[in-house]
């Protein structure tokens, strides 16, 4: 009985540090899109599309000048594309081309999915464990596994995963997700991410961004489709906090 309840309190209290890790790291990333804002410059933006389908297979690299103001998108200009590349994945290069209205640096929803689909949510529940800690890249790291199933009238999401939060200042520098969505209009469609970020002279933005879908026809997978984002050669025009 007393080995029991010894167990109970552990993991109650393994429950309460999970989440106070994740609530700082909320701060933390809140804290450097604060920063963004402030920020103008360019980067370059490296897109891989690679198909490893029953009915398509290839690797196609695009490469993008990306100028951004006060942390907005400005411009996304297509520079760079392979010789040889399908009408289909040009037209998907093409379409990354254009800029979303509000589209911007902040990494927030990017880094925590499952925040921005919990929002306007009838039914929501996200459950924290801390897995142990380890290095990456040099750097002491909690491991911090969460759990989520959120639903609303559109659309509902399940699914876990993985982040990396540096134990110095609370940031998430790695995460892994893998996501079951199901929606009326497009039905039930599985994704995984795999996220990374970096420090660029005080602020961190993403440096590369794997997302993987698998397509399928009458419940039939036809394999995996990936698109890649890496940034890369960042060049702002002010200091953090100061007007551009």
């Amino acid at each position: 009985m007393l080995f029991i309840i010894f167990v109970m309190f552990v993991n109650f209290v393994f429950a309460q540090n999970a989440n106070e890790i994740f609530n700082k790291a909320v701060v933390a990333i809140e804290e450097n899109d604060k920063k963004i804002e402030s920020l103008s410059g360019e980067f370059k933006l490296k897109v891989v599309l690679n198909y490893d389908m029953t009915v398509k297979k290839g690797n196609y690299e695009f490469l993008y000048d990306v100028k951004f103001d006060r942390g907005e998108i400005k411009e996304r200009r297509l520079i760079s594309n392979p010789e040889k590349v399908d009408s289909q994945s040009l037209a998907i290069a093409k379409r990354i081309e254009k800029i979303r209205e509000g589209e911007n640096l902040k990494i927030k929803n990017l880094v925590f999915p499952f925040l921005r689909l919990s929002e306007n949510s009838t039914d929501k529940k996200i459950d924290f464990k801390l897995k142990g800690i380890e290095k990456y890249n040099g750097k002491d790291c909690y491991v911090l596994g969460v759990d989520f199933k959120v639903k609303n009238d559109s659309i509902s999401s399940e699914g876990n995963g993985i982040i990396l939060i540096e134990r110095e200042n609370n940031f998430p520098v790695r995460c892994e997700y893998d996501i079951i969505y199901q929606s009326k209009r497009v039905g039930k469609n599985q994704s995984k991410q795999f996220l990374d970020i970096a420090s660029y002279g005080g602020v961190y933005l993403p440096v590369r961004n794997e997302i993987q879908v698998f397509p399928k026809v009458l419940f039939v997978k036809l394999g995996t489709a990936k698109v890649i984002y890496e940034t890369g050669r960042f060049t702002f025009k002010n200091k953090i906090g100061e007007a551009p």
